[in-house]
């Protein structure tokens, strides 16, 4: 070792940077490796940049051996294998290294689309776990109370596509992304090599958690299904039922007209001067009809088999020259009416 040094500083002697040369490692390896590079006899005196130093660095056989995250460089790839764990860790490497040779984002992760939320907890994804399992889903809905009936195929394509579609088409650079950012956690756990690895393992591979959780997520899936979807279909029968009430204003508005100018009701459509009935449609309703000066709103066509054929019926009344409607319905549940057909 004295010799390696003393040769050293011997062969650079005239250079003003003897201090920095002698405290350099890599230059005293190269000369302690006998390389013919370091076996020059000249040495030209450089001020280098740092883009120059740097790049001498990585074009160096004795540069320092760091790993790049997300790279192949060093011991990366040792990171990579000990964060993904044995299982199915050639199929992870390979989309890995398909997606860092720039072949893409997209593919298909066929477990991503059939068990995609246990993939994610399997995978210790949990963020994203939670937000499929409960933010998208609630998101959804929200949309769906907004947009109202006009747009629910438009919602049941947005659902579908988000929930069955996208993820198992970029699962794997999500887990890319996932594993890319574990490990660079992993490399704060200090510079031993060891260390590193030890800390992505425990971050990665796979949790045996959602083997617990799977009775208790299919209990509470049960208990939410037998909640929300009767609770869901209430609320499609009222917006349905709401149809045949916004048709019947333009009735109301002719009934009350011709009250007011006769006194007394009209006894169908043509004599408070409506189209037929038949005409008077929607989506879920059949026709709204005069009778009698009641109007009868009668369900059909695409209307939920829970009302389909039934009435709800709007009379008038007299209060103080006022005509007042009350609704209400014989064959139709309460709660599927509007609040205000309940009372």
């Amino acid at each position: 070792m004295r010799n390696a040094v003393t040769e050293l500083y011997a062969r650079f002697s005239d250079s003003p940077n003897v201090d920095a040369l002698l405290n350099s490692k890599w230059t005293l390896c190269c000369i302690m490796s006998g390389e013919n590079r370091c076996k020059t006899s000249s040495y030209v005196t450089k001020t280098k940049t740092k883009d120059e130093t740097m790049q001498e660095d990585a074009q160096s056989p004795y540069a320092s051996p760091t790993a790049e995250v997300g790279g192949a460089a060093g011991d990366a790839d040792d990171l990579y294998s000990a964060f993904l764990g044995p299982k199915n860790a050639g199929y992870y490497q390979a989309a890995f290294e398909k997606i860092r040779a720039g072949g893409g984002s997209m593919g298909w992760h066929w477990p991503a689309c059939l068990i995609t939320w246990f993939w994610l907890a399997y995978r210790k994804m949990w963020g994203w776990f939670f937000m499929y399992w409960l933010l998208y889903p609630f998101a959804i809905m929200l949309v769906a109370a907004l947009a109202g009936m006009a747009h629910e195929s438009l919602v049941f394509v947005v659902y579908f596509v988000g929930y069955f579609i996208i993820p198992p088409m970029y699962a794997n650079a999500l887990y890319y992304r996932h594993a890319t950012n574990k490990i660079a956690r992993a490399q704060y756990a200090g510079t031993d090599p060891q260390a590193q690895a030890l800390e992505a393992a425990r971050l990665g591979g796979t949790s045996n958690v959602v083997i617990i959780i799977i009775p208790a997520f299919v209990i509470l899936i049960g208990i939410l299904a037998a909640i929300s979807i009767p609770a869901y279909q209430d609320y499609t029968i009222r917006a349905q039922v709401a149809e045949g009430l916004s048709l019947s204003g333009g009735v109301k508005a002719a009934v009350s007209e011709f009250y007011y100018d006769n006194g007394s009701a009209p006894n169908d459509n043509a004599e408070a001067g409506l189209a037929d009935a038949m005409s008077i449609s929607g989506k879920y309703t059949q026709s709204v009809a005069v009778d009698g000066g009641e109007i009868v709103i009668t369900y059909g066509n695409q209307a939920n088999q829970l009302i389909n054929g039934e009435v709800l019926l709007l009379t008038p009344s007299d209060d103080d020259g006022t005509v007042v409607w009350t609704c209400g319905s014989p064959s139709i549940a309460p709660k599927h009416l509007p609040a205000a057909c309940r009372r």
